[in-house]
């Protein structure tokens, strides 16, 4: 009887740390989709603000800077923040919900 509970209790623990590591592979690569979009995000935002702050220091003229300082409104930095932050989010539900249909297949 001890050697049949010593066999069960190794294939319990043999299955458990299979288990565990199969999700611990999953969860860390899970982890590093999330970490790279959000990097990409922020790489995306720092490029466009580059872009726009060297559009403004190549333009010579004071007349045309006036008028792109006019144009170019002054929450544009949270504007843009906040619809980067809304593709963040859609995207890590979107990417939830995909986990979780293929869990259900």
């Amino acid at each position: 009887m001890g050697a049949l509970a010593a066999w069960l209790a190794s294939v319990v623990t043999a299955a458990f740390g299979f288990i565990s590591a199969q999700l611990g592979a999953k969860a860390s690569l899970y982890l590093a989709i999330v970490a790279v979009s959000l990097s990409i995000t922020a790489a995306l935002y720092v490029a466009i603000q580059s872009l726009v702050s060297g559009l403004v220091m190549s333009v010579s003229n004071e007349a045309f800077r006036m008028a792109f300082t006019a144009l170019w409104p002054s929450n544009a930095t949270t504007c843009i923040s906040a619809c980067l932050g809304a593709d963040v989010a859609v995207f890590i539900y979107r990417y939830k919900v995909g986990i979780i249909e293929a869990m259900g297949k």
